[in-house]
């Protein structure tokens, strides 16, 4: 006769990876859990795409306040209100956040608060202070932001996308380091509400891993912002003196340079939340911080699944591959030229 266990499916992260499956779980007839130490939501909802595109969303209406001026509309930008802009992001984090609370128990999936972890195939342990059986463990605990030995982060005056989202205060002059597409969301709204910005991307252009034609027209749009961009640079130190900070940047091309700034935002990419689950007790295999998986999203351990941001996504084309558009181009023939 098989075990009794608490839950047919126990999950560790309420993110949209992990509340999703079990809701889905519980309508398919199985009982289910969820794990989590934050808000229910996962880090999209509460601290990632939800609030900052409630913040890009004012920031265009902001920013369009220009076509209004250009009718004859007066209008008085000096009372924006930053700290209003913060408020409502967080609302609509918050909204969704119970939202999510409300389906789980819609649902009668159990959402237990806590730090869960591994301690067997069959078993999750809650902060140490409870143990939860089940049939099936689902890891969806997310990623963080990736912070930079030589840029210590104390989300004041060097931040991570978390600590930018939390901003009720704008700086007046902002260095992103890092051109992908969170340091570009963050650059355009930043902009919009009149932060003088300047982005600095390692590799040849902003959005490196996006097809070259349409990060040479973002950085087109950029420019004429009033966005300043610095591709093929290296930062290579920096200095705090009091409330600002001076960034050494080295262009690949040669010589050094510096820049000042009242913040600087590190956006250099995430790493998955891997540590302190147990995956070594349970002999999980990883491989950089990622959980390896095969079909059904199944680890090595066959019950026990991991999901999201802990496994690797499709890696993208090799940044010098030629685009779909690209080819389709040239294939097309052009008045006076030869079809290949």
């Amino acid at each position: 006769m098989a075990e009794k266990r608490d839950f047919d499916l126990a999950v560790i992260g309420a993110g949209p990876a992990g509340y999703v499956a079990a809701i889905r779980a519980s309508q398919l007839g199985l009982s289910a859990c969820v794990v989590e130490k934050e808000k229910p939501g996962g880090v999209c909802l509460n601290i990632g795409c939800i609030p900052s595109k409630a913040i890009i969303h004012q920031a265009s209406n902001f920013l369009g306040a220009s076509d209004l001026e250009s009718i004859g509309v007066t209008i008085d930008r000096s009372t924006l209100d930053y700290e209003r802009v913060f408020k409502k992001s967080r609302k609509a984090a918050d909204t969704l956040s119970k939202g999510v609370s409300f389906l789980l128990k819609k649902n009668s999936v159990e959402l237990i608060s806590g730090s869960g972890a591994v301690i067997g195939p069959n078993e999750v342990a809650v902060d140490e202070k409870r143990t939860i059986s089940a049939n099936h463990i689902m890891l969806a605990t997310g990623s963080r932001p990736i912070e930079l030995s030589d840029f210590p982060v104390d989300e004041k005056i060097v931040l991570t996308s978390n600590g930018a989202l939390m901003l009720t205060k704008l700086p007046k002059k902002l260095i992103i380091l890092g051109g992908g597409y969170i340091g570009c969301e963050f650059a355009y709204a930043m902009s919009a509400f009149g932060v003088e910005v300047i982005v600095v991307e390692m590799l040849e252009h902003i959005l490196p891993m996006e097809d070259p034609e349409i990060a040479e027209q973002l950085a087109k749009s950029f420019k004429k912002q009033g966005i300043s961009i610095h591709a093929s640079t290296r930062a290579s130190g920096m200095k705090k003196t009091g409330s600002t900070l001076e960034l050494t940047l080295e262009p690949i091309s040669g010589g050094k340079s510096t820049v000042t700034a009242d913040a600087l935002l590190v956006v250099v990419g995430r790493r998955p939340n891997t540590e302190n689950l147990g995956l070594e007790k349970v002999g999980i295999k990883t491989e950089k911080g990622y959980v390896n998986v095969g079909d059904y999203y199944q680890t090595n351990v066959p019950s026990i699944y991991a999901v999201g941001d802990i496994v690797r996504s499709p890696t993208s084309p090799p940044r010098r591959q030629r685009s779909p558009w690209s080819i389709l181009r040239d294939a097309v023939p052009r008045p006076g030229s030869t079809p290949i």
